[in-house]
């Protein structure tokens, strides 16, 4: 007894003598499911802060994988407030007053958080601040130095990756859009993991410059980007995963963050490795077991849609955006049905538990799908139409057919929508457009519709019209650059034996904060009214092609639909 009371007792002591060494060296050893603790210092900064902390915080939040704090008083930052964090984020800066200090024990506690093993990472002008403090400079990695210049804000690939650096391995070259600088002052001695090239018009590099790094101070790792100098560069993708994959390395955890879909190179292999993934909310097609499209239902956003609807390795669709939470992907979607909102979100998405409803809901009846064996797919839905805690005003048949993918990856989406009233009259409306009563400028839309990533750029309209009058013509095509630098576009062709007369192309480019959207909005020129017994039809095909098209295969197109 004695014998295992004084080994009991010598176990514990060489598991609190482990545990006080590894908080010692600032490695903690986490459960592997822990919540990574980041603090983002924001509340000044010589750019836009107000608006780029909160693309932030929504990126950390959306991964799953981290819990995060906003200061907005960096000054009042103690030893004992910092280590409650794993990661402090600088989106910060004192600019242009480079040479004030903290005062001397917020500089102590900053620098011991960090040579003990916090992370750091610093974002564009996030480290500009306290010249005259060496460590600071060492943590931070780059500033604006006496150098420094950038031009104006230009697209720029991002590439030369370090493919064993776990922040940056296994990632493809990509594009943004931001403000490069040149001849950063960067701290000496530290390691690079990618550059960042601009050409010109004439595709001479005027600009190639590191553009990421990483560093140690103590135990602590710190990672710097010259990336992010406003809303539009933070919501890249590309800048995303890297940040995300920054903030687990300088936490001293596991990097886990995988590469996107985009940011992996495409497979060459021609052997078509097509499987199924279904589940009680979701169908998916997958090669080599990579998404090409998914069509999602029953699930918190309150609709069906398909999202991603992906070609080639570059996803199309942008689903649920900070800007409008109620675009999701591929969708169709009524506005007002007897004057209820069946289109907006009345509450703010707040976790998983927690979906988004409308006013309006639209609620799946029954639906079948039918998996065939040449990797196309059949799925048949009965829809009814309802205010929230209201009766089913009407109901909707919508069949779907997903084409098998082609031998360059091109595949098409046909919707046959028809629906009928369950009382005496509906009517279908959407916003007034400008010239009727209360109109605005981006009144008009409603039914089916794609919301396009926010990554892509240089945005092309193709319509059988070569004047660009295209509000009334049969079909309409979206194309663009990818992520990667590839091109890729929808088009959809409107049934015109089924469309109605009503139906205007609503069309948003706005590449500054990119929105690129289009729809045939059905109720574009007027409502709708139908009374009990009648029906209203509607048919689309929507084409998903890759690399660059023109308006004579696009016409084909719509032929060999039309001709079926």
């Amino acid at each position: 007894m004695l014998k295992n009371f004084i080994a009991n007792i010598s176990v514990r002591l060489i598991i609190l003598v482990l545990f006080a060494l590894s908080i010692s060296s600032g490695c903690v050893n986490r459960k592997k499911n822990d919540l990574i603790k980041v603090l983002i210092l924001s509340g000044k900064n010589n750019h836009e802060w107000k608006k780029t902390t909160p693309v932030l915080v929504r990126m950390y939040k959306k991964s799953g994988l981290f819990a995060v704090k906003v200061s907005e008083k960096p000054d009042t930052l103690t030893y004992n407030k910092l280590k409650k964090f794993d990661v402090v984020v600088s989106n910060w800066n004192e600019w242009p007053d480079t040479n004030i200090r903290m005062t001397k024990s917020w500089e102590t506690d900053f620098l011991r958080y960090v040579k003990k093993g916090g992370g750091a990472v610093f974002i564009h002008a996030g480290a500009s601040s306290f010249y005259s403090w060496k460590e600071y400079h060492q943590m931070g990695i780059g500033r604006w130095g006496k150098e420094t210049r950038h031009g104006k804000l230009t697209k720029a690939k991002i590439y030369g990756f370090d493919t064993t650096h776990p922040i940056t391995q296994g990632l493809r070259d990509f594009y943004t859009f931001d403000e490069i600088w040149e001849k950063t002052d960067i701290y000496p001695g530290v390691t690079a993991l990618a550059s960042v090239s601009v050409t010109n018009e004439k595709d001479s590099v005027v600009i190639n410059e590191p553009a990421m790094f990483v560093n140690h101070t103590g135990n602590g790792l710190s990672f710097y980007t010259i990336l992010g100098h406003d809303e539009r560069a933070f919501i890249n993708s590309g800048l995303q995963t890297i940040l995300l994959r920054a903030t687990q390395w300088v936490s001293h955890h596991e990097v886990t963050i995988k590469t996107p879909l985009d940011l992996k190179e495409t497979s060459t292999s021609k052997s078509n490795n097509f499987s199924w993934e279904q589940s009680d909310t979701s169908l998916c097609l997958t090669a080599d077991s990579e998404k090409i499209w998914q069509f999602n239902f029953n699930n918190r956003l309150g609709k069906p849609y398909f999202h991603p609807v992906a070609i080639n390795n570059s996803t199309l669709t942008c689903v649920s955006p900070a800007d409008h939470p109620w675009h999701l992907g591929l969708w169709f979607s009524w506005k007002f049905i007897n004057g209820v909102n069946y289109w907006e979100y009345l509450n703010d998405f707040k976790s998983d538990e927690t979906g988004y409803k409308s006013a309006g809901i639209t609620k799946i009846q029954n639906i079948n799908i039918t998996k065939n064996s040449d990797y196309s797919a059949d799925i048949r839905m009965d829809l009814q139409y309802h205010p929230e805690g209201g009766d089913a005003v009407m109901a909707e048949k919508r069949n779907i057919h997903v084409s098998p993918p082609g031998s360059d990856g091109s595949y098409f989406i046909d919707h046959d929508n028809s629906f009928s009233p369950l009382i005496d009259e509906v009517i279908l409306d959407r916003t007034p457009v400008e010239g009727e009563p209360g109109g605005q400028s981006w009144g008009g839309y409603a039914g089916l519709s794609v919301r396009f990533n926010q990554d892509y750029m240089s945005p092309a309209v193709i319509a059988p019209s070569e004047n660009n009058n295209y509000k009334k013509d049969k079909w309409l095509y979206m194309g663009f650059n990818t992520l990667t630098g590839d091109s890729a576009g929808i088009c959809i062709i409107q049934n015109t034996k089924y469309t109605t007369s009503s139906t205007s192309w609503y069309v948003i480019s706005q590449p500054e904060i990119p929105f690129f959207y289009f729809s045939p909005a059905v109720l574009f020129d007027g409502k709708i009214v139908l009374k009990k017994g009648e029906n209203l039809q509607l048919k689309y095909r929507v084409w998903i092609l890759p690399g660059k098209t023109g308006r004579d295969e696009l016409q084909s197109k719509y032929d060999e639909y039309m001709n079926n």
